[in-house]
């Protein structure tokens, strides 16, 4: 039974098999598609360059790190101060009313910068070397101000210590920093003396204000002696001097403190410098510095001057006033306070000069910068926004009218001048004023390094006080001297 079922089974899956052969099997009732894709009759060329590909959504700039101090611009643009309310104090040496002035306006300031800083100054002493040792006290302390005044000397000090920072970064910062139109604005002689040269040139401070060495003089009194208009030659202006002075009235020609200041306006007059221009050496020994310290020399020798000992203070200033001294050289920022002196004493005419010069004018630019000090990049930040604000031009017009300092801008020379001249206090010096914006193409400065406060006081102690003592003192031999001490002193405080 079981073989007939395999039989008949067999023989049903071959007749199968045959009709299927035979097309006898039905068509599906779903149709297929009418044609197949017709197929390129060529194969495409080939593009000659990629396909551009779709634009894609630029991803997002990756901010700078910032380090502290920011190196660069682009850390300075990355800096974010929003939100952040950060808040700086500004130490300084100014008087009570000067300090009631810079306050007023940093609380402009503090009103109307969108990021919510607050700006506190604050009097750290009465003089640049009381600001100098809080500074450094602060320094030593882990607790520096955010900014303070500073003479570049100092400022190249406090670098090497890693205590203050280079500007640099903040002034071409491009979110933050100074246009082109504004850094050209700024007297170009009064920014470049905060580039350090002992540290490659950084910014190591920023200015607010300058003054320069100038000569005061008493107009009537050349009149009486047969002069129109103050010396332009060191031979006539010695000759002068000597002619005023007359020991038993206590009258002289000429006041003299013996500052390295006044050392280095004369030897700048005389085509000389104080510093070598590569900063590695002192050069104040050159024939320039050997006839200034000469001419010191014959003016004591003959009586034609008068030191004014330190203990004196104001001394020129008052005796000037009185009417007891023809010349005094002293920094322009004393033009107030000379004004207000002669309208209270000798009540004559008077003015103020470039020094006398070999045939090449030149003036001694001087006047503390500010410093920023390390401490976070949002403070730095801040610190630099508060000096770029007082440098605005009207900002350092207000400052300098109300103080006498030059401002920084060369813009605010119209509307400071025009105030001099209208004011009853400064209207006889105001055409003077004037040109001094004039003078400060012809500014030198004399040594932006570290260690050059014991320098100045060995020029004081062993080489001014020396001629003025002595007059037979070898002139040639304590500049040379000097020299080479200045010289190890350089060394010792060069960059570690």
């Amino acid at each position: 039974m079981r073989t007939y079922k395999i039989l008949t089974a067999s023989l049903l899956l071959a007749l199968a098999l045959i009709a299927a052969a035979c097309g006898g099997a039905p068509a599906p009732t779903a149709a297929p598609p009418t044609a197949a894709p017709a197929q390129p009759t060529a194969v495409p060329a080939q593009p000659t360059a990629a396909p551009v590909q779709p634009t894609a959504a630029p991803e997002p700039t990756k901010a700078a790190q910032v380090t502290n101090p920011p190196s660069s611009p682009e850390m300075v643009d990355a800096i974010d101060l929003t939100g952040k309310n950060v808040t700086v104090v500004y130490w300084h040496n100014r008087p009570q009313k000067d300090q009631d002035l810079l306050q007023s306006m940093l609380d402009e300031f503090n009103k109307s910068n969108p990021y919510g800083i607050k700006a506190t100054a604050e009097i750290a002493g009465a003089s640049y070397p009381d600001v100098y040792n809080k500074v450094n006290a602060a320094i030593q302390a882990g607790q520096p101000p955010e900014m303070s005044v500073a003479y570049q000397n100092q400022a190249a000090f406090y670098r090497n210590q890693s205590a203050v920072i280079d500007l640099n970064p903040f002034v071409n910062s491009k979110k933050y920093g100074l246009s082109d139109a504004d850094l050209k604005d700024y007297f170009p002689a009064f920014l470049s003396s905060d580039e350090n040269p002992q540290f490659k040139n950084e910014r190591l401070g920023f200015p607010t204000q300058r003054s320069m060495e100038v000569m005061y003089h008493n107009k009537d009194w050349l009149k009486q002696l047969g002069y129109d208009a103050a010396p332009t030659d060191w031979k006539t202006w010695e000759e002068i001097a000597c002619k005023a002075s007359d020991p038993a009235k206590n009258k002289y020609g000429w006041a003299f403190r013996h500052d390295a200041s006044n050392f280095a306006s004369q030897v700048f007059s005389r085509g000389g410098r104080i510093l070598a221009p590569d900063g590695q050496s002192y050069a104040f020994n050159s024939q320039a510095g050997q006839d200034t310290l000469a001419m010191i020399q014959r003016m004591f020798k003959a009586k034609c001057a008068v030191e004014i000992p330190t203990s004196e203070r104001f001394g020129e200033q008052n005796r000037f006033a009185n009417g007891d001294i023809l010349f005094v050289f002293a920094s322009s920022s004393g033009l107030p306070f000379y004004q207000d002196a002669v309208s209270k004493g000798g009540k004559f005419a008077w003015d103020i000069a470039l020094l006398p010069n070999t045939g090449k004018p030149t003036v001694n630019l001087y006047g503390a910068s500010v410093s920023v000090y390390k401490t976070t990049p949002e403070k730095e930040l801040a610190a630099w926004l508060v000096l770029k604000f007082l440098g605005e031009k009207a900002q350092t017009a207000k400052w300098s009218v109300n103080t006498g300092y030059l401002p920084v801008r060369q813009s605010a020379k119209d509307e400071v001048v025009t105030f001099f001249k209208t004011s009853p206090q400064w209207k006889d010096v105001a055409d003077t004023y004037g040109k001094m914006f004039d003078w400060a193409q012809y500014a030198m400065i004399e040594s932006p390094v570290a260690g050059y406060d014991p320098v100045r006081k060995m020029l004081d102690e062993e080489v001014m006080s020396k001629v003025i003592s002595d007059p037979n003192a070898d002139v040639k031999k304590l500049l040379d001297d000097a020299v080479a001490k200045a010289n190890d002193i350089l060394k010792e405080n060069a960059p570690k």
